[in-house]
């Protein structure tokens, strides 16, 4: 999903915050991934969404279907 991300990034040349490849997954990369249990394509709440998903009340409660979160290669959870 975020490969198309990846090549606008690159687009903006010299304003390109994330130098070298984007969109993929290999070692040297930077990466934000997700690994959900189900396919959010076909239903959204496996990352969570909801009815009002917008102006919905924050929740405190963790998202079980989450099963891994990493940002710019540094993992926030993992419960695999």
């Amino acid at each position: 999903m975020t490969s198309t991300g990846g090549e606008l990034a690159a687009l903006t040349g010299k304003l390109n915050p994330y130098p070298g490849k984007r969109g993929v997954i290999e070692e040297g990369t930077y990466a934000d991934l997700l690994i959900v249990d189900g396919n959010p394509l076909e239903d959204l709440s496996a990352i969570g969404a909801r009815e009002g998903w917008f102006n919905a009340p924050h929740r405190n409660e963790d998202i079980t279907s989450i099963r891994m979160i990493m940002k710019d290669g540094r993992i926030f959870k993992n419960t695999l």
